[in-house]
């Protein structure tokens, strides 16, 4: 069939680029993946550096500060900085397409959209804790103040000690299976063998797409899936982002193939980057044990999600 081997030749063309994304990825995940672990970023640059290491497209960083926000060695809004700035996929997607100017152009609009809106969604969120944690303490009648403070060091001191036992065999397990910190494997396993088994399984998905995307333009034909895309383009943002929250990379491929072969809007694709964490989500269902502030988190996400999607839908229609 000629149209399975046109979505073949598509995908194919793309394993070289995305081969020598991932290889350089993998240098610059494992150079930082440790260093951010062995840290607590609880400082005035936290939502800023969360922001810039979450720009960075990987499988692990999300994963590692989720990790180290359910031992509270980063703050909620650093934890939000990294989520909102995560990219996953789309940004090696897009380098292996920078043929085409659009390309280029969402490429630039996804990162500053992301990085900003992670900045000021990072900082403010801390500001509203610490706010609502004053307000709290001065809510405590004067008398148990001491006992309060004596408390909460003792809580502080029995959760280090904790973490300090605990960091030492936790394991840190990306998206493709390995184990994001390890450093006793061989530079050809870890720089070559990891970035092809991530090339080969973003290329299946990428070749589903395309043959789902070519099947449809054959069997239904262009001028009828234009008007079905016309008639859901107000939805596209909320849909996006239900498949955004899907804890896989493969979400992020799917928004970002399906942008790039014009079946998604550049703010529904926002939109949905914006809620995708990769596998980061399974990971804070898992570390972290309060259920009501997991799902405090995803509500978040969600909102901003859908919140972005629709002001960027809103200025495409002032603008286009």
């Amino acid at each position: 069939m000629e149209w399975i081997l046109h979505a073949l030749k598509h995908s194919a063309i793309l394993i070289p680029f995305l081969f020598v994304s991932y290889v350089l990825i993998e240098i610059i995940e494992n150079s930082f993946s440790r260093k951010i672990k062995t840290n607590s970023f609880k400082g005035k640059w936290a939502p800023l550096v969360g922001a810039g290491f979450g720009i960075i497209p990987q499988c692990g960083f999300s994963v590692v500060a989720t990790d180290l926000y359910s031992k509270r060695k980063i703050t909620l809004g650093t934890l939000i900085a990294i989520f909102v700035a995560t990219s996953d996929e789309a940004i090696p997607l897009l380098l292996s397409n920078v043929s085409d100017i659009k390309n280029v152009y969402s490429l630039l609009g996804i990162i500053l959209i992301k990085f900003v809106l992670a900045v000021i969604l990072g900082y403010s969120i801390d500001a509203i804790s610490k706010r609502k944690q004053t307000i709290a303490v001065q809510d405590v009648p004067e008398h148990n103040h001491e006992h309060h403070e004596e408390t909460a060091e003792h809580v502080h001191e029995h959760h280090e000690e904790h973490s300090d036992d605990t960091d030492s065999k936790e394991v840190h397990i990306g998206c493709c299976g390995h184990n994001i910190e390890e450093t006793k494997e061989s530079p050809a396993k870890q720089y070559l063998l990891h970035p092809l088994i991530h090339t080969l399984k973003v290329f299946l998905y990428i070749l589903i797409v395309n043959i789902i995307f070519e099947g449809i333009l054959h069997y239904v034909g262009e001028d009828k899936l234009e008007q079905i895309l016309q008639t859901s383009y107000y939805f596209a943002p909320l849909l996006a982002c239900l498949i955004g929250l899907i804890p896989n990379c493969a979400s992020s491929i799917v928004l970002t193939e399906l942008m790039m072969i014009g079946g998604l809007s550049f703010s529904a694709c926002v939109a949905g980057l914006i809620v995708n964490a990769g596998i980061a989500y399974l990971v804070l269902f898992k570390q972290n044990k309060s259920m009501k502030e997991n799902l405090s988190i995803i509500g978040i996400m969600t909102a901003i999600g859908i919140v972005s999607g629709y002001l960027i839908l809103l200025l495409e229609c002032l603008i286009f």
